[in-house]
This record gives C-alpha cells, structure tokens and sequence, in this order.
C-alpha cells in the first residue's frame, strides 16, 4: 500500500483501503463530487478544466464517493486523501468523558501553530472546508474556555479532522483523525470491524476512573464517577488482529488529565518538561519507563494492557486542558502541556518522520 507521491491534481496508479468501509479504492475522476451551500454534494466535472494550476485548486475540495454500500451508509473520501501518498489512520480510543476529544482537538491545534517544524514536517489541510469547519467548531470554542460536546453515538466511523503532513524529502502523507466512543465500541460490531484497518491508536487514560488516590475522591463523587477499568481498551485488544504474540498496529497510551496528578512524582517532573529539540527515543523510553510503574502501581494491569499486547507502544503523561472544567467551561482558560508527544511517538512508528539513526524515529516504541 505504498506509493510516491503523485504532481498536484494528478492521480496515483495504485489503491489503497478507504478509510470508513475499509475495501479498496483508488482515485476514479468519474466519481468526483463538490459540496454545495446546503451541505449536499453534487458531481464534478473536470473534462472542461485545462488549467494545471486551476485543476489542482479544484481537486482541493472534490470529494470522491466511494462505491462500496454494502452495509454501511454512502460515503465520500476527500479527494487529496487518495491523490497523495500512503495514508495513515489515527484513532483515539477510550469511553466518555475522558478527555480525548479535548486531547486529539490540542494535538491538532500544536501542529497548526507549527508544533511538528522541529521534525521537518510542514502541513497543509485535506480539504480546507472540512478543516475550517474544524477549527471554527473544536479549536477556537477550546482556545476560548469553552468545552467541548463528548463524542456523540454513532454506528458508523468517520474522521473528525484530516491533514496532509510533507516531509523534509518532500513525500506527502495524508493522516486521518479518529475520534471513537467507547461505548460505541462495544454497542456495534461495525465499529469495531473499522478497527482492522487502523494504523495507530491512542489510548486515553482518565487518573478518575484509573488512579485511585483520595484526593480524586470529591471529584469523582461530583461527577458520579467510579475508579476502575476501560472497558473499551479491552474491547479495542481483543478485536485487532493479532500475528504472533503482539499486535502489529502502532499505539501510545496517553495518561490524560495529568493536571490533577501534578504534585505526585514522577508526573510532576514530566509535565514540566519543556518541548523536545529533537526525536529522542531514549527520552520516549524514559516518559514510557516512569508511566507504566505508575499505573502499575497505582491502577493494576488492567491500565498498561495495551502497553504489554502491542509490539511497539510507548506511555506518556500530558494535559489538554490544563485544569477541570466548571460546568461547560474552563474560566481560567485552557493551558495544553506535552499533548503532542503521543502523536510524535505514533508518526514516528510509522514512518511519517523518518528514521535518524539508533536514537531517532526507527528506535521508537522499540
């Protein structure tokens, strides 16, 4: 499923799995679509564009539908998604309220402000309606102290957010964003089915279902939350497919909300780490050594399975929001620390940043 990529406005010769129905597609100018002002999509003709440069601008925002219905609702894929090089999926994995679509929403936000630069890496949006819409609904309602809605149900998986992320040897790769509800997880089998053909996952740890330290206790009593297990870290395990001892897919596991463990060490010491120069797998190792002892210690087994059942997997603690919210608001403002290291970790599995000798991106997770 590897290939170049391809000049602007002009289509690969391979296939690859398209990201919601997971059968293969590639990229078909007879089954091009636009957006129009009420959301419907209606087709596209590029028989009549001559212009390169016009052509490519117009591929921006076609989409593609997929032909696939069999079992599952019509469906378009962003026409650049199939226009470029190989595409990799990202999916957040963990029930309600745990924070990760505050979580995926700052990881975002830090790669639009240039977070990924120090790596070589330079982004541009799959499709620029989608991605405004993105920014205007998840982004800006964040930045400015307003929370975020939880995941709503859904029986069908599609990507929140998708961006095309370039390289310093000039490959393109477009990198799909997940945003799954446990619960759904486990309420649909297609849901589930969706999980075969992702790349990368990311588990979200919340420390009030997880970490049973009496200081959580008034909290978790407000929010009628009890410590214990995720269910759908084991729900996620159990369908992904296995060969050998290990899963094959890449993962990270993300201790969120860390802002309510800031004075217990060794969370202290890691929240305030500033920003890496560089891609250390050696530092990754050492965020991932002190994370799993403390949910070890802490949570039990249940917590650190994805960390013992996938091959390469590193843990880390971070905050996306800073402090809890009040209501539908965070009133001193949100304050995101470390939210971009699990997705450096998981691009760096997969070959988005390259690999820079033993203490660079090939050593991660390893």
């Amino acid at each position: 499923m590897t290939t170049s990529a391809s000049p602007p406005g002009q289509a690969p010769s391979r296939e690859t799995l398209c990201p919601y129905c997971l059968e293969p597609i590639g990229f078909d100018e007879r089954q091009l679509f636009v957006r129009d002002d009420r959301q419907q999509y209606a087709a596209l003709d590029l028989s009549t564009q001559n212009s390169p440069l016009r052509r490519a601008d117009t591929l921006r925002s076609a989409y593609q539908r997929c032909r696939n219905t069999d079992g599952v609702p019509q469906h378009y894929i962003p026409a650049p998604y199939l226009t470029h090089g190989d595409p990799l999926t990202v999916a957040m994995v963990g029930d309600s309220a745990t924070g990760k679509t505050h979580l995926l929403t700052q990881m975002i936000a830090e790669i639009i402000d240039g977070g990924l630069e120090r790596y070589g890496i330079t982004w541009q949006s799959v499709n620029p309606q989608d991605h405004r819409v993105f920014i205007e609904e998840h982004v800006t309602r964040l930045r400015s102290g307003r929370m975020l809605e939880h995941t709503p149900p859904e029986s069908f998986a599609s990507f929140v957010a998708a961006l095309l992320l370039s390289g310093p040897d000039g490959s393109t790769r477009p990198v799909a964003f997940f945003d799954l509800s446990g619960e759904d997880l486990r309420r649909t089998d297609a849901m589930l089915r969706f999980m075969l053909g992702v790349d990368a996952l990311v588990f979200v740890v919340d420390p009030l279902r997880a970490v049973p330290l009496p200081h959580l206790d008034p909290l978790r009593g407000e929010l009628g939350l009890a410590s214990g297990g995720d269910p759908a870290f084991q729900t996620v395990l159990d369908r992904l497919p296995r060969s050998g001892p290990y899963h094959g897919v890449a993962a990270a596991v993300v201790i969120n909300k860390s802002d309510l463990l800031r004075f217990e060490p060794p969370v202290d010491r890691w929240l305030a780490e500033p920003p890496p120069a560089r891609l250390s797998a050696t530092k990754l190792r050492d965020e991932s050594r002190d994370a799993y002892a403390f949910l070890r210690h802490h949570c039990g087994p249940a917590w650190v399975q994805p960390f013992d059942g996938v091959l390469r997997c590193t843990l880390h603690f971070a905050s996306a929001t800073g402090s809890h919210g009040h209501k539908d608001s965070f009133p001193h403002g949100t304050r995101p620390r470390r939210v971009l290291e699990p997705l450096v970790s998981v691009l760096s599995m997969c070959g988005v940043l390259g690999d820079a000798g033993g203490d660079g991106p090939g050593a991660v997770g390893m």
